[in-house]
């Protein structure tokens, strides 16, 4: 017998106190009672489109070889230094901002801060810990295009927008690592991470006294930001030939409107119902009826300044055509939405909620997106709201309007020996890319 399962208390996203600094650096801090392990991180709003185009991969570079050494503590001291505090750092390059920060023990932030903001401001930035990571991006590189599931997701941004900065690896690619040296790092870093339109979200137990320290970070840099979307694109199939790929791995995509947009709350349900739950339609079609594939998963997703839709997974080679023909049916939306299938989805993307912000990392990373896309929390309460709100006419609606077939990018990553008869004999005109 299935258990009745009641709702839980109402939940609401933590407010943050906002301020400004004296340096121009903007603070979001999550007062948590109960969260001695504070999690601080930065959102730099750097675009990748600022780096030269011979310079692809700068940025990266300049985030990963930041904690190296510093001027004041090199050849990694000022690690040593942090780990004897217990605190770590971590950083996300992406295509329109950076994220920067780290964890300690709430009681240590006092310590741990002033020595954050040394890595920030005097990174040291050597010739051998810049050719060090230099290497380590080229081997990742060469790594990603051997793996079908890195590679087809390659083929498919590049396929989705282009020469424009926003398709490329925001790693760089060996051709322009090649190029970068320890003064260009220097160039974008003393660009970049500067105080001004930066924001600086800090979750825990918080001794304000501790935030002092961040006024000492005083570097001038620049506007780097960039909120224009990349130009469209026409769709494509693609195809990236692995030979010895055991399977096809296949991807497909398109761009779509964001958070901002009002019928972004059923286009998130949509995308549940179709491929966001082992339930969904997709899976259940190729997974449990079909067997032929572990997974199909995808989704709507936002960045800062648009939103994307995606669905894909692995396959047999030997039933690719069929499979990707299944998927372009399913994503016609014949049969409309209904009302199970909606509040299914949207009893997931409400409940869930609070246990994807259990602890204060969780918090800080769901306020650097809406940082980044220069929202505040009360997006949050509006948006759970207008999920609870959405109908399945609405759901079938907004996905009808933004998913069209016909005008989908696919991306097949195997053997494309049997991909690409398998794709033309659907009508598909497949074109086999390099990476390289």
């Amino acid at each position: 017998m299935k258990p009745h399962v009641l709702d839980g208390t109402p939940w609401q996203f933590p407010r943050p106190e906002v301020f400004t600094l004296a340096n121009g650096l903007t603070v979001w801090q999550f007062d948590l009672p109960h969260q001695h392990i504070a999690t601080f991180e930065l959102v730099l709003p750097a675009s990748l489109t600022a780096e030269k185009e011979q310079l692809q991969g700068v940025a990266n570079l300049a985030l990963h070889a930041i904690d190296e050494g510093t001027r004041a503590h090199p050849d990694g001291r000022i690690t040593e230094l942090l780990d004897a505090h217990g605190a770590a750092l971590h950083g996300t390059t992406r295509h329109r901002y950076t994220t920067f920060g780290g964890q300690a023990s709430a009681r240590r932030l006092a310590d741990v801060l002033p020595l954050f903001v040394e890595v920030l401001t005097q990174p040291s930035y050597t010739d051998r810990d810049v050719a060090h990571h230099v290497e380590a991006a080229v081997a990742n590189h060469a790594s990603k295009l051997a793996s079908p599931g890195a590679a087809n997701r390659m083929a498919l941004r590049r396929a989705m927008y282009g020469a424009h900065r926003d398709g490329a690896p925001t790693s760089g690619t060996p051709h322009t690592l090649a190029s970068i040296t320890p003064s260009h790092v220097h160039e974008w870093h003393s660009t970049a991470y500067a105080p001004r339109g930066a924001t600086l979200l800090i979750a825990g137990v918080i001794n304000d006294e501790a935030l002092g320290a961040m006024t000492n970070w005083t570097t001038p840099g620049r506007d780097l930001s960039d909120r224009v979307a990349a130009p469209a694109q026409p769709s494509r199939v693609v195809v990236v030939d692995q030979r010895d790929a055991v399977q096809a791995t296949v991807g497909i995509a398109t761009r779509s409107v964001g958070r901002t947009d009002i019928r972004w709350p059923a286009l998130r349900v949509a995308g549940h119902v179709m491929a966001g739950a082992f339930a969904s339609r997709l899976n259940l079609e190729l997974r449990e009826r079909l067997g032929y594939t572990y997974g199909i998963n995808g989704g709507f997703a936002a960045d800062v300044v648009q939103g994307q839709f995606h669905v894909g997974g692995s396959v047999r080679t030997d039933v690719v055509g069929d499979a990707v023909a299944r998927l372009l049916d399913g994503l016609s939306l014949r049969d409309p939405f209904t009302e199970a299938e909606v509040r299914e989805a949207q009893q997931y993307l409400i409940r869930y909620a609070p246990l994807a912000n259990e602890t204060s990392a969780d918090i800080v990373a769901q306020a650097s997106a809406l940082a980044a896309a220069g929202l505040t929390t009360d997006y949050l309460a509006q948006h759970f709201a207008d999920l609870a709100r959405v109908t399945a006419d609405d759901a079938t609606a907004a996905f009808r309007e933004t998913i069209t077939p016909e005008r989908l990018t696919i991306a097949v990553t195997g053997d494309a020996g049997e991909i690409v008869p398998a794709l033309t004999a659907l009508g598909l005109e497949a074109e086999v890319v390099s990476l390289d």
